[in-house]
């Protein structure tokens, strides 16, 4: 009896607190509402720490809307004993077709045909001012240069037999300048490499293998993989630029902008109104180190457009516009 008793003692505790638990959990319980505004409440910034962010949320949206700024591809320099035909010119467009897709940049190909990297180059040395010269005689932010450094081709498979695998291998590196035109700098440079292979079963000798134009294929596709990689390098380096237009004209109160909607400018646009800035020449070697930031002479507003990529503006604020004047977005 007294053992019964003691077992229903413990059932009983046990009963107890499960209710207990189960009541404590209904009293707490919140409604959906509730959730809601505690999240808000711990989610939202105080004003305090709103200097601590990064940057402003205007300053992220005018990154995503950012102009597109003008881009000049050299034909890129065939630097290696291999002289596959037009090695340079390949590279070149290939860069500029990828470029174009990614729709970021827009491409300037007018010098193509009358200078090429090598023109530039003497030794290991570009010649910067020469270069940001003829970037500034076509109204380009970006010139980019390219060199081929090392063409390499392998063949690897059986020695004998009537039908023979073998393996051909190309591998191709290359090095890229990036130069911001505004301010006659380097912007960045860097290498990269590529590959390419073909496996294939071959008759006898296999002459196709070891022909000029087969060779010429792989280095090719070699040449493209590294180009790849490149693209991205230089719009990285593209998109950390201001982008700047020019004050084209100034006609009967409207102001005409080297830019439009091809460039990405929209209607209502504020543009500030730069002057030229001086070029800064080292004192003792007369090297040409950069251009000195123009005043704020004051603001446009993005009217209309004209052409395939003007833009006709008003005077917002300020006076004395002159005919190649920088713009930038406000």
């Amino acid at each position: 009896m007294r053992m019964r008793l003691s077992n229903q003692v413990r059932f009983l505790a046990s009963f107890g607190s499960v209710v207990f638990l189960l009541a404590s959990s209904m009293s707490c319980q919140r409604s959906p509402g509730f959730r809601r505004d505690q999240d808000y409440v711990q989610e939202a910034e105080s004003y305090y720490s709103q200097g601590s962010r990064k940057e402003s949320v205007s300053k992220r949206v005018e990154k995503m809307g950012q102009p597109r700024k003008r881009v000049l591809v050299l034909d890129f320099w065939n630097d290696t004993p291999v002289k596959v035909e037009n090695l340079g010119r390949f590279a070149a467009d290939e860069l500029r077709r990828q470029l174009d897709s990614s729709q970021r940049v827009i491409l300037s190909a007018e010098l193509r045909q009358d200078f090429k990297t090598e023109d530039f180059v003497s030794g290991e040395k570009v010649n910067v001012a020469q270069l940001v010269r003829e970037g500034r005689k076509l109204g380009v932010s970006v010139v980019v240069i390219g060199r081929v450094t090392r063409v390499v081709f392998r063949q690897r498979g059986d020695e004998v037999g009537l039908l023979r695998q073998k393996q051909s291998l190309a591998a191709v590196d290359i090095e890229l300048k990036v130069f911001d035109i505004a301010a006659g700098r380097e912007l960045a440079g860097f290498t990269r490499a590529g590959e390419a292979s073909n496996n294939s079963l071959v008759a006898f000798e296999g002459e196709a293998q070891e022909s000029s134009e087969f060779r010429t294929e792989m280095t090719e596709l070699a040449l493209r993989d590294a180009l790849n990689l490149a693209t991205a390098d230089v719009l990285k380096s593209v998109e950390k630029l201001t982008w700047e237009g020019r004050i084209a004209r100034i006609s009967t109160g409207k102001v005409y902008v080297n830019a439009g909607r091809k460039a990405g400018l929209i209607p209502g646009d504020i543009l500030k109104v730069i002057t030229q800035g001086e070029d800064i020449h080292d004192p003792s070697t007369g090297a040409f180190l950069g251009r000195a930031q123009g005043q704020v002479k004051g603001t446009l507003e993005v009217l209309d457009f004209i052409g395939p990529d003007g833009a006709v503006a008003q005077i917002h604020t300020g006076a004395n516009f002159q005919e190649g004047d920088l713009v930038q977005l406000y």
